[in-house]
């Protein structure tokens, strides 16, 4: 079906069910349909409606259930649906809805089903609400509420579900929400809530999911909380300022399959929680950031039916069991952040599930196991920031579906193996910082990497030129390949890096994940994560590169970092930067450029650090909006014949020039009355000597005709002697003629 829906208030006007959801429906939803009195069911969901509730649905008396979900319905929710007094179901999620919530819909006594989720709604909760007496399900997810929680929410006492995160609420969990007796999910989180966890919930002995993630709540966190919850299953306390408490002997009354106490500071004993150990069914785990001191548990070897383990950023030291391979089903191992050190057990090549491995900034030494499996399906390895050494091992070539490879800040060493072109689903490849050798691999944009976005190979000991090949990385957004011992010229080719041209960020943003990529920009060394795809930086610095810089480089519009500093570069700064138009660090320093400055230079709106010191550039520094706001002499240091602020030494001419300006600002007030008088009484005299002839030759008869008799005399005066001079000239050519 599609198109506009008709008016059928005629053809159905006894209908009793009118269900057109998953169809191709658009435009505005008729306000005829008020006229359906006998209608029960309205099920327009799941399609292309546009524009506002009709207020006429208000006069469906008998209408139980109403469904206008996931459409592109806006306005605000009509005050009229308070009056569908047999209402059981209102579905209006999913929608672009405004405005508040009416409290008309507290009338609505019947209603078991509220769903107003993913809108835009805002202001605060109707306390009417509270008088649902048979609400079972509240869903407010996603939408711009804000104020406080009801306490009359408490009154609910057959709710089963409430939704209430994402939004703006703040103030206290209420107390009340104890009272939800039937209550099997709790979710507040992603809000500003404050305060302390009631104790009061740890007697709903019916709830399994309690979600209050990322707040502002504090306090301690103790058994108390979850003394009856016997039915409990998933446990989302992360991301608040939460100490957890529990006696070293304490047994909880449930079986979690979800736990996530992250940020959650374990005090009064050290290491994982003992209570842990009695959860032999938990899903996931994340206790990260929770203060955690000692070594890595061994009965978590045991929890066989673990598939993500998070226990980043704690202090866990000593090393890591070599039978960690034992977790079978294991997805997700985080163990990034801690102290453990040691090998890395060739265990972790038997977790054929393993789809993300971080094992960073710890202490691990030795070098990597070559046992990596080709039925892995690996797509992130971190091992950054430890003191690993020895070469790459080419059975990582195996791993298919790598995307994401961070080694950096490592000992590694020798050349790339040909055999890690074998991963061709290659995103980004971070090998800054160790000691890698030999030339840039020219495999690297020929048939592999063809897709990557991020290559970092900076603080090795690359020699050699830049490849051709690595033109043909089109998708590359960061190209890193500083401080390594690289000749040759930068390639002309490189003007061919689309992903470095002005882009759609939003549709490349969410392939990094959570990514962490260090980068210089602005003379800082900062890692980024959130903004990492949208950084586009070009860093060749510390080589020993020759020739020009490429005009090419200038058509990379999304650049917003460029580095070509300390290498012996030629030639002139192109004229074309201007095109450059994202850039907001540009440093040329310490290589060999002459001649000027391109005044082109001074359109680049967005620069806010320079460096061209220590060339030999010359001429008059450019002015213009942006670049006068870098006046710091240092960023032209070095190039003696530079002139011109911000440098002390003046242009030519410059002195001559301020001195007639300032001389005519003085004398120009003084001289312009005087210019006035002495051109007006010119103009005076010359008019009337001017009248004075010609008037005469008018009125006066005996002087105009003399005045004609003149001038018809001196012509023939004038006739006649040019006549004799030219007779004269004929007989001198004639006699020399002959």
């Amino acid at each position: 079906m599609g198109g506009p829906l008709p008016d059928w208030s005629e053809q159905l006007k006894f209908s009793r069910y009118l269900g057109l959801s998953q169809n191709l429906f658009h435009g505005p939803i008729p306000s005829s349909i008020g006229k359906l009195s006998f209608l029960k069911v309205l099920d327009l969901s799941v399609n292309q409606l546009i524009g506002s509730i009709p207020e006429s649905l208000g006069r469906l008396s008998v209408l139980k259930r109403l469904d206008l979900s996931s459409n592109n319905l806006n306005g605000v929710i009509p005050e009229t649906l308070g009056k569908l007094s047999v209402l059981k179901w209102l579905e209006l999620s999913s929608n672009n809805l405004s405005g508040v919530i009416p409290e008309t819909l507290g009338k609505l006594s019947v209603l078991k089903w509220l769903h107003l989720s993913s809108n835009n709604l805002n202001g605060v909760i109707p306390e009417t609400l509270g008088k649902l007496s048979v609400l079972e399900e509240l869903y407010l997810s996603y939408n711009n509420l804000n104020g406080v929680i009801p306490e009359t929410l408490g009154k609910l006492s057959v709710l089963e579900e409430l939704y209430l995160s994402y939004n703006n609420l703040n103030g206290v969990i209420p107390k009340t929400l104890g009272k939800l007796s039937l209550v099997r999910v709790i979710d507040l989180s992603r809000n500003q809530l404050n305060g302390s966890l009631p104790k009061s919930i740890g007697k709903l002995e019916f709830l399994q999911s309690l979600d209050i993630s990322s707040n502002l709540l504090e306090g301690i966190v103790s058994e108390d909380h979850f003394a009856n919850l016997t039915r409990l299953e998933r446990l989302l306390i992360d991301s608040n300022n939460f100490s957890c408490q529990v006696n070293s002997n304490w047994i909880p009354p449930f079986s979690l399959y979800y736990i996530n106490m992250a940020s959650c500071k374990v005090v009064g004993s050290h290491g994982v929680p003992q209570w842990l150990q009695t959860q032999r069914e938990v899903f996931e785990l994340n206790l990260s950031n929770a203060n955690i001191i000692g070594t890595f548990p061994k009965w978590l070897q045991n929890m066989s039916s673990i598939s993500s383990l998070d226990l980043s950023m704690n202090q866990i030291s000593g090393h890591l069991p070599m039978n960690i391979g034992s977790l079978s089903i294991l997805w997700y191992l985080y163990l990034g952040n801690n102290l453990i050190n040691g090998s890395l057990p060739e265990s972790l090549c038997e977790l054929e599930s393993l789809q993300e491995l971080d094992l960073s900034r710890n202490k691990f030494s030795g070098i990597l196991p070559n046992c990596w499996r080709g039925s892995q399906t690996v797509d992130v390895i971190n091992l950054s920031h430890n003191k690993l050494s020895g070469t790459i091992p080419s059975s990582m070539g195996n791993l298919s579906q790598l995307s994401r490879l961070h080694m950096n800040n490592n000992n590694f060493n020798g050349k790339l193996p040909l055999a890690l072109r074998g991963c061709s689903e290659m995103m980004l490849l971070d090998l800054g910082d160790n000691n890698f050798s030999g030339p840039l691999p020219t495999w690297i944009g020929g048939h592999s990497f063809r897709d990557i976005i991020i290559l970092r190979l900076r603080k090795n000991m690359f020699s050699g030129s830049i490849p051709l090949n690595f033109c043909k990385l089109l998708a590359l957004s960061i190209l890193d390949l500083a401080n390594n011992n690289l000749r040759g010229e930068i390639p002309h080719c490189f003007g061919k890096l689309t992903g470095m041209m002005v882009k759609d960020y939003p549709q490349v943003n969410g392939s990094m994940g959570d990514a962490k990529v260090s980068q210089v920009i602005k003379g800082r060394d900062l890692e980024y994560t959130k903004t990492l795809l949208l950084l586009d930086n070009l860093d060749l610095s510390s080589n020993k590169l020759v020739g020009i810089i490429p005009k090419e480089l200038c058509l990379l519009s999304a650049l917003r970092g460029l580095n070509l500093s300390h290498n012996h570069l030629l030639g002139n700064i192109p004229n074309n930067i201007e095109e450059l138009k994202s850039l907001e660090s540009l440093d040329l320093s310490n290589n060999k450029l002459f001649g000027e400055i391109p005044q082109s230079m001074s359109k680049l709106l967005s620069l806010d650090k320079l460096d061209l010191s220590y060339n030999n550039l010359s001429g008059k520094i450019p002015t213009g909006p942006q670049l006068q706001t870098l006046n710091d002499p240092n960023i032209y240091a070095g190039n003696d014949e530079l002139c011109g602020t911000p440098l002390p030494k003046k242009c030519f001419g410059d002195d001559d020039r301020r001195k007639n300006a300032h001389e005519d600002d003085d004398d120009y007030k003084d001289s312009r009355i005087e210019r006035i008088w002495f051109y007006s009484v010119v103009t005076l005299g010359y008019a009337a000597g001017l009248w004075g002839v010609i008037g005469s030759l008018v009125f006066n008869r005996n002087w105009r005709h003399a005045f004609f008799c003149f001038t018809e005399n001196t012509m023939d005066w004038i006739l006649v002697r040019v006549e004799v001079r030219i007779g004269r000239l004929k007989k001198s050519i004639m006699k020399w003629t002959i």
